[in-house]
């Protein structure tokens, strides 16, 4: 089971009902039970965190910049890469990027699966540029924000929209990384 993280203090209020002192007792909880998992694991296994939102039937279900947890999950957590929602203002700047620790990845997810629209792909590859002035390209990837649902009912988009949007990520991706 994985447990979630969540930046933004109302968010995490909402979901945990935790504040202050209480509320990062409990970030700390999960990063030593995560961080226990992994020790756990067979070295040879590449484990990878995704924070996710929630993808409901094209909805959310929380909110929140990575700020608030960036120190003990980009800095202490011991996984190989990080596949973060970046679809929308909700998810905040990049700047928390600079707390990943190591050689750690991160996968930019800034293509939605919420919406069946394409992103601009100029825009999409000016987001890349400006996230990788707070980590090496090198280390960064791209991908769509989550899968294409969380649950049976699925996301708003056709089978053809979903391979739209794959397509679009691939040709960004060849673009910026060659």
């Amino acid at each position: 089971m994985r447990l979630g993280w969540y930046g933004q203090s109302t968010a995490c209020t909402w979901l945990t009902g935790r504040t202050g002192d209480a509320l990062e007792d409990y970030k700390k909880r999960l990063l030593k039970l995560n961080n226990e998992v992994v020790a756990a694991s067979p070295k040879d296994l590449e484990i990878n965190t995704h924070v996710c939102h929630g993808n409901y039937h094209s909805t959310f279900f929380s909110w929140g910049a990575y700020d608030g947890v960036a120190d003990l999950l980009f800095g202490e957590e011991n996984v190989n890469a990080y596949y973060l929602e970046y679809d929308d203002e909700r998810s905040g700047g990049f700047k928390p990027l600079t707390k990943v620790s190591g050689d750690k990845k991160v996968v930019l997810g800034l293509i939605t699966t919420k919406r069946p629209e394409l992103e601009d792909k100029e825009k999409v590859i000016q987001r890349i540029k400006e996230a990788s002035k707070y980590i090496p390209l090198e280390r960064l990837s791209l991908s769509t924000q989550c899968g294409f649902s969380s649950c049976e009912i699925g996301n708003k988009l056709t089978e053809e929209e979903q391979w739209a949007k794959l397509k679009l990520v691939k040709e960004i991706a060849e673009e910026v990384w060659g």
